[in-house]
């Protein structure tokens, strides 16, 4: 049996039979020991993996699964791997990829005396964002583009706090409540504190 050639080391000019388990300390100085990265940077390192995967756009197979959820509504685990005729794993790390993104609710539950993901669509809300103009070469732009809340014109904002008993706190401020109540129907909110004060002093 011919005997195994011995493997020279480029740095250090020793020779051994298996140089993969040589240490070699010259070449240690030369490029540096390995560094073996630290669980904060590996934990670092999976935050940004998570990150560009909350961003990213879903792929075929995940718009897929997406649009059996959306149709059925929510589903058993069993039954979507059926539907769908993926894997396990990768129907899973699908699912997990969709709660991630908000795409989908998934609780884990007890059927039939077996734990199983029961998974629900979210329905999208459809919320209609009324443009607001504001002329900004009027003085009073800045109380109409916050909805003439009371509190900016006020002349009491230097007595109120919520400290006081009953006037000017405002937990229960007449004003602020009326400004809720009008504003929340779609209304425009006025008010004159020169009225409010003339009245005050007549009291």
């Amino acid at each position: 049996m011919a005997k195994k050639k011995r493997e020279v080391c480029p740095y250090c000019g020793k020779s051994f039979a298996y140089l993969s388990r040589h240490k070699c300390k010259i070449k240690e100085r030369v490029e540096g020991p390995l560094e073996e990265k630290s669980n904060v940077e590996r934990r670092i390192e999976r935050i940004e993996e998570k990150k560009k995967e909350f961003k990213r756009n879903l792929r075929k197979d995940e718009k897929l699964i997406l649009n059996i959820i959306n149709r059925e509504k929510d589903i058993l685990f069993n039954r979507l791997k059926e539907l769908s005729n993926k894997e396990r794993n990768d129907l899973e790390e699908i699912l997990e990829l969709l709660v991630l993104q908000s795409k989908i609710k998934m609780n884990r539950e007890l059927v039939d005396a077996s734990w199983t993901k029961h998974i629900y669509a979210l329905e999208e809300i459809d919320v209609k964002v009324k443009d607001l103009k504001i002329n900004k070469n009027r003085k009073d732009f800045i109380w109409n583009m916050f909805s003439r809340q009371p509190c900016f014109i006020c002349p009491f904002r230097d007595k109120c706090n919520e400290t006081n008993l009953d006037q000017f706190n405002p937990q229960h401020c007449p004003w602020l409540t009326e400004w809720i109540e009008i504003t929340s129907k779609g209304e425009e909110y006025n008010i004159n504190f020169g009225e409010i004060e003339a009245r005050m002093q007549d009291v």
